[in-house]
């Protein structure tokens, strides 16, 4: 697009296709030059969130803000890592700060050097629970990838000494061996709902599928479309999967993932190759994962993994399937 062009557009208008074109190629290339970098965000967000699915969604939203940074920056983009690490950690506070300052009871205190840290990692995934988000963040940042105290408090907008006394806290909390009763259940979404939704997947029944989301349903294939309303979504994710994607046949499953810690419903998408086609990789395998919100019997949120590898590796290792990746773009 010409730098000559100029466009204007009042509130009932419709946003040039040639804008929206061009924002789409950007961000393509943008997220090109930073995909080697994509694994290593997802650790990082993995364990500063917890949780496999806030993990992505928080990949998501500082992959979102650096575009954005990245546009508004006038000078060169230095150790593009740690910039990403600290956007991530920026959007995780914004996501889940309180009125309190950050990182409160400000104190020289060191943390205790006793703490282990393969106890530590391990209770990481507890930490959603159990820690306040600026702990949180202190603790990732210290213990699992060893920064400096006094990078961790620029990082934080905070004084070392407050990191060292969030340290001492949050180690603390999850050294407590009375920390299981804390931990609170994922609510489920209805099974019988999940049911019917896998039924119609593999069944290829397009309408009957598209007859079980809400009116204002709304659909996120990760990083790549957003939908919203069910006439939407059965003319975009729906009919792309069953109709469009002619090399594979799907057979979806329910599943609960962690079923013995009071874990999650998940809906596997099997895909099998067409006419044996496939080359090694072939046969029958999860291509994708499925997270859905329900109420009053109809989907009410649809999420696909499709184009999240890390997400789909982990639920492939945690229920023992065979996965098969399609990286991170089409």
């Amino acid at each position: 697009m010409s730098s000559q062009t100029s466009w204007s557009v009042s509130s009932g208008d419709v946003l040039p296709q040639a804008v929206v074109d061009a924002a789409r190629e950007v961000r393509r290339e943008f997220l090109g030059v930073l995909e080697p970098l994509r694994g290593e965000l997802f650790r990082y967000c993995r364990r500063l969130t917890g949780d496999v699915w806030e993990a992505e969604d928080l990949v998501q939203e500082t992959l979102a803000r650096a575009l954005t940074r990245a546009a508004q920056s006038h000078q060169a983009v230095e150790r593009p890592m740690a910039w990403l690490v600290r956007i991530a950690t920026n959007a995780y506070l914004d996501q889940v700060r309180r009125p309190a300052p950050l990182l409160v009871e400000p104190s020289e205190r060191a943390a205790p050097a006793a703490a282990d840290p393969v106890e530590v990692r391990d209770a990481l995934a507890e930490m959603a629970t159990l820690l306040s988000p600026q702990e949180r963040a202190a603790v990732v940042l210290k213990d699992v990838f060893d920064l400096p105290v006094k990078e961790i408090a620029g990082m934080l907008g905070t004084t070392e000494g407050a990191v060292k006394a969030a340290l001492h806290r949050g180690r603390g909390r999850l050294a407590d061996p009375g920390r299981a009763a804390a931990l609170a259940r994922r609510p489920a979404p209805d099974r019988g709902t999940l049911d019917a939704l896998a039924k119609a997947f593999t069944a290829y029944d397009l309408d009957g599928l598209a007859k079980l989301f809400a009116e204002d349903a709304v659909s996120d294939v990760i990083g790549m479309a957003h939908e919203v309303g069910r006439e939407q979504i059965a003319a975009g994710s729906l009919h792309h999967t069953l109709l469009l994607e002619t090399s594979v046949r799907w057979r979806a499953e329910v599943r609960e993932l962690d079923g013995e810690l009071g874990g999650e419903l998940v809906v596997l998408m099997w895909a099998a190759p067409v006419d044996g086609g496939g080359g090694a990789g072939a046969g029958e395998a999860v291509e994708d994962v499925l997270r859905v919100e329900t109420a009053g019997g109809g989907v009410t949120r649809l999420r696909w993994y499709y184009f999240c590898p890390e997400v789909l590796a982990e639920v492939g290792e945690r229920l023992g399937v065979r996965c098969r990746p399609h990286g991170y773009a089409a």
